[in-house]
C-alpha cells in the first residue's frame, strides 16, 4: 500500500511538472556580464507548446541591436529549456564588430496572483564562433508589461547589471598604486588623458588565440572577472569617481594561454576618441595603465 502511495504521488508530481501552459508571448530583459557587448538587452519569446515547446526569441536594444532567433525546447522537472538554433537566424542586426549570440535558456516558471514569469539563466555562443563563449547573464520574463514594471521596480538592484557604485563624499579616497598585486609587479604600460567618467574597454586577441585569461581590476577593485581573450572583442562599460585624478586600470594574468606571455590589445573608448594599448601580463607582472581624469571645461 504504501509502495502503491508512494506511485500514485510520484506521478502526480510528475504530471504536475509538465503540465504548466507556457504557450504565448512573453516580454522581458536580459542582462549580460561584463565582458558582453551590453548589459541589458529587451527580450521576446513566442513560444507553442505541446509536448515539447517551439517559437521565436527576439533580443533588441533600441534600433541598433535587433536579432531574431527560432528556438526549441523541453521542461525537465522544473526547468525550461530552450535552445536557439543556429540554422534558425531569422534577423541579425548588429552594430559594426559585433556577434550575435546563439543563446540557450534555463527557465522556471512563477505565478504572484495574476502574474505570470519566467526567470532565470543564459548562455551562449558568438554565431561564427562555436568556440567562443558569449558572456552569460540572467532572464526576466513576464506575459504582461505591467507584471515585467512591476518586477524590475521591486527587484531593480539586482535585475539590471550595475556600473561601479561612486559613494559621494567630500573628501575623495587615497589611493597607493606602489605596493605589489596578487604576488606580481604592476608595469606602467601607458598613461592616458580622458575627459569623460564613462568609459568602455573592449579587450581583444591581436595574434594567435591560445586560451589567455585576464581579470580586469580598477583602482584595485575588482572590475571584470576572467575574461577569455578572443578575436571577438570582450567589451566592459565602467565608471570613473570624478573626485579622483588619477586611476589605476589592472590587467591581471590568470593563465599563461598555450603561448606565454599573455598578450592583448585594449582599446579605450573615451567618447569619441579611441586609444590602443598593447599589453603584456605574466605571473610575475601586471600590466598597468593609469587614466589621468581632466573633463572639459563648461563654455
Amino acid at each position: 500500500m504504501k509502495w502503491l502511495s508512494f506511485c500514485i504521488l510520484s506521478i502526480l508530481s510528475l504530471q504536475s511538472s509538465f503540465s504548466q501552459n507556457i504557450q504565448g508571448k512573453w516580454v522581458g530583459k536580459v542582462t549580460q556580464q561584463p565582458g558582453g557587448y551590453s548589459q541589458l538587452y529587451d527580450l521576446e519569446l513566442d513560444l507553442s507548446q505541446r509536448k515539447n515547446i517551439w517559437g521565436e526569441s527576439y533580443a533588441f536594444e533600441g534600433d541598433s541591436v535587433q536579432i531574431r532567433i527560432g528556438l526549441s525546447g523541453y521542461i525537465e522537472k522544473d526547468s525550461i529549456r530552450l535552445n536557439e538554433s543556429l540554422d534558425w537566424i531569422r534577423e541579425d542586426k548588429v552594430p559594426y564588430s559585433w556577434i550575435a549570440c546563439v543563446k540557450q535558456f534555463v527557465l522556471s516558471y512563477r505565478k504572484e496572483g495574476k502574474l505570470e514569469y519566467l526567470e532565470g539563466t543564459w548562455t551562449g555562443v558568438g554565431k561564427n564562433e562555436s568556440e567562443s563563449p558569449c558572456a552569460p547573464g540572467r532572464v526576466i520574463l513576464s506575459r504582461t508589461i505591467e507584471g515585467l514594471n512591476k518586477f524590475l521596480e521591486e527587484h531593480k538592484d539586482s535585475v539590471v547589471v550595475t556600473e561601479q557604485i561612486v559613494t559621494a563624499s567630500i573628501t575623495p579616497p587615497v589611493l597607493d598604486f606602489t605596493p605589489k598585486f596578487l604576488n606580481t609587479e604592476p608595469k606602467k604600460i601607458t598613461e592616458i588623458v580622458v575627459t569623460n567618467p564613462d568609459l568602455q574597454i573592449q579587450i581583444v586577441d591581436y595574434m594567435k588565440v591560445d586560451n589567455d585569461t585576464v581579470t580586469v581590476y580598477l583602482n584595485r577593485n575588482l572590475l571584470a572577472k576572467n575574461i577569455r581573450i578572443a578575436k571577438r572583442p570582450a567589451l566592459i562599460n565602467f565608471k570613473l569617481d570624478s573626485r579622483l585624478e588619477l586611476h589605476e586600470l589592472l590587467l591581471y594574468a590568470e593563465n599563461l594561454g598555450q603561448v606565454p606571455p599573455n598578450t592583448s590589445e585594449m582599446i579605450l573608448v573615451d567618447g569619441e576618441k579611441r586609444h590602443r594599448v598593447m599589453i603584456v601580463s605574466d605571473k610575475e607582472k601586471t600590466a598597468a595603465v593609469y587614466l589621468r581624469y581632466k573633463p572639459k571645461k563648461k563654455s
